[in-house]
């Protein structure tokens, strides 16, 4: 699945059905209550024919497969068993992933049975260019950040190569989605862009082994590990370096583990106003992501909804000559292999 945290936009169409149809008297969703504009929600991208990009709000598309099911209060149990917010999602474990998937499910065989207008008119389906799309898990936990971990930026003029996975925290506050702004803020003059894969945690992970640590990952989403490297050099101020406003743009979606059968044979590209700056295979991590999980959980807890940024690959802005800083105007695109593009646009603050 590739799960979105969304919310409807405040030109959106009232989704509340306006007259019964068939299909509202027999999926039983003609008395849901609407939701507000500019609520946060779960959902699900639809990936497959003529609504693919469309999302499906799987909290309310799980309230109407309980009612056509004559379950007893159907919104308060869908509220329960898939929450419309992705950490309380992820907080509640297996268990929720799977009545997401059954809901999901559920919203597909409907679009092929009923009008997806009146899907829409439920919120049960949403166009794409109806909703803005949050980052996937909006307030992370913790986000650790993984410093050097590819072999040929490990090599770059600055960088040492460790026997150990080298982590620093970035602020949850930090965290955009996409297409939103990248702020350049007044206090640094050197900001640089960090394409990355980014694993999110589902299971509580405590000194796991590497061999046992993916377990504990739920899926993967693009990120941006922004940072201001005069702050993080010159000043010595690592962790507010990397946790600016802004700083962490995550997204498009959290594409759960079993869509990706292996986090170390992904291509990872980062475009910044049409040039090409960096392009690896996440094979050439030095750690891998199962050991950058395993490595963190000996040092500290790790929760359902905790990010890890794995590392970016050689081509940073800071390396190049002269350094090429992201700068007012500029398009930053991260596109990784199955996880979608990620684009944020740079404005100064």
């Amino acid at each position: 699945m590739q799960l979105v945290s969304f919310e409807r936009q405040e030109n959106a169409k009232d989704p509340r059905p306006r007259h019964h149809s068939m299909a509202e008297h027999t999926l039983g969703f003609e008395t849901l209550e609407s939701t507000t504009p500019g609520t946060r929600r779960l959902g699900a991208l639809i990936q497959l024919d003529r609504h693919a990009g469309s999302i499906v709000d799987l909290n309310r598309a799980l309230a109407v497969k309980l009612a056509s099911e004559d379950a007893g209060a159907p919104e308060a149990e869908a509220d329960s068993l898939v929450p419309s917010d992705m950490l309380t999602f992820l907080r509640c474990g297996a268990r929720a992933l799977e009545d997401a998937r059954a809901a999901l499910d559920f919203a597909l065989d409907a679009l092929e049975q009923f009008d997806a207008p009146d899907l829409r008119r439920a919120g049960i389906v949403e166009p794409r260019r109806e909703v803005r799309l949050c980052a996937p898990v909006p307030r992370p936990g913790k986000i650790l950040a993984v410093a050097q971990n590819y072999a040929a930026d490990a090599k770059e003029p600055g960088s040492n190569q460790r026997e150990e996975p080298i982590l620093c925290l970035k602020a949850p506050t930090s965290v955009i989605g996409p297409d939103d702004e990248i702020k350049l803020t007044p206090v640094s003059r050197q900001v640089d862009f960090e394409g990355e894969l980014a694993a999110v945690i589902g299971r509580t992970a405590r000194s796991v082994s590497p061999e046992a640590a993916l377990d504990h990952v739920v899926g993967y989403c693009i990120a941006n590990d922004v940072t201001a490297r005069d702050l993080q050099r010159q000043r010595g101020q690592r962790v507010i370096g990397n946790s600016c406003d802004s700083f962490a743009p995550m997204g498009p979606a959290l594409v759960t583990t079993d869509e990706v059968p292996d986090p170390q044979d992904l291509g990872i590209r980062t475009i910044v106003s049409g040039e090409v700056m960096q392009s690896a295979r996440t094979k050439e991590m030095i750690f891998s992501v199962a050991d950058l999980v395993s490595f963190a959980s000996r040092l500290m807890t790790l929760e359902p909804g905790d990010v890890i940024l794995t590392g970016t690959p050689a081509g940073v802005g800071a390396a190049r000559k002269p350094p090429r800083w992201l700068k007012d105007g500029d398009v930053v695109e991260i596109a990784v292999e199955r996880l979608g593009r990620l684009h944020n646009y740079v404005r100064r603050a």
